[in-house]
């Protein structure tokens, strides 16, 4: 077998993912020989975090390339339309897809804010849902790697921020967590806690390596999420939040639409068979745009 190479960001948590992936790749292909190689991405250089697929380009270049033979991503990152030559052939099982609340000196919890209370996050999913939650927050723009995120907490003097549980839980910090937010406060983004293993098509080694780590039922409820925002025709900054979880063989789909603003939700539900799982978010998406979800989209886009 001839030596695969794994590219991966250079951060800390895209690397201890990757790290994960390549260990757990080990365990199942003793005899391969595994090189990790690491790609800068705009996002690493510093390009606006507005701009879509900023963590995702470089490194579809490389496979494309041959440079790397599999590259590892936060699934979240991924627009919903494959590229042409490149697939998604492994899903490994997700770490907890939630949300997660930092509060102040590490106690503070969520229903303790105090009116006006300063919460850093930069997305705009959890931007809408924290006021739509609680119209009162002061929602603080909060960029950087989590330790950046984490330091700010104090330095900005904030009252709690946001973070993915998932990047937390990767990197051994469970002990920063005050709380796992619960859905029905912030759904998570599409994807959330989950990783993607992609390969270039006709490549059978990478694929069958690539394809070992998938888990039928992670895949199956991140189909189902992305499926949800590709038919908005949303990107994955937009204010969407899905999430899915199987019930014995019946897979359920929670899934919103949110203004900029966090006035307007729209929000709906779908169960179906986990084999119609992208079918399943395409059709709540459809019932969505119906039920007003248009107007949404199209103010995002002004």
């Amino acid at each position: 077998m001839r030596v695969i190479v794994i590219g991966t960001r250079g951060s800390l948590l895209a690397l201890t993912q990757t790290r994960w992936a390549v260990a757990r790749l080990k365990e199942n292909w003793p005899e391969a020989e595994l090189k990790i190689k690491t790609i800068t991405t705009r996002g690493d250089r510093g390009a606006d975090p507005r701009e879509q697929n900023i963590f995702v380009g470089e490194l579809e270049d490389a496979l494309r390339s041959g440079e790397i033979d599999i590259a590892v991503h936060s699934l979240k990152d991924l627009p919903t339309t494959q590229p042409e030559g490149l697939m998604i052939a492994g899903v490994p099982r997700r770490v907890d897809p939630r949300d997660a609340f930092v509060g102040r000196n590490g106690v503070l919890k969520m229903n303790d804010l105090p009116r006006g209370a300063r919460v850093g996050t930069s997305s705009t999913r959890r931007k809408a849902q924290l006021l739509a939650w609680r119209e009162d927050l002061e929602v603080v723009p909060l960029r950087g790697n989590i330790d950046t995120r984490l330091k700010k907490l104090v330095s900005e003097d904030l009252d709690g921020i946001i973070l993915a549980a998932a990047g937390l839980l990767r990197l051994d910090m469970r002990n920063r967590i005050s709380e796992f937010v619960d859905s029905e406060i912030l759904l998570p983004s599409p994807g959330q806690g989950a990783l993607a293993l992609e390969v270039r098509e006709g490549d059978d080694i990478a694929d069958e390596l690539a394809y070992s780590l998938n888990d039928a039922s992670t895949r199956a409820r991140v189909l189902a999420e992305r499926g949800f925002l590709h038919g908005l025709g949303a990107g994955c900054l937009a204010p969407v939040g899905a999430l899915a979880h199987l019930q014995d063989d019946l897979l359920i789909l929670d899934a919103a639409l949110y203004s900029a603003d966090g006035k307007t939700i729209i929000r709906g539900e779908v169960e179906g068979s986990p084999s119609e799982a992208w079918e399943m978010g395409l059709e709540l998406a459809k019932d969505v745009v119906a039920a007003g979800g248009r107007e949404i989209l199209d103010s995002l886009e002004q």
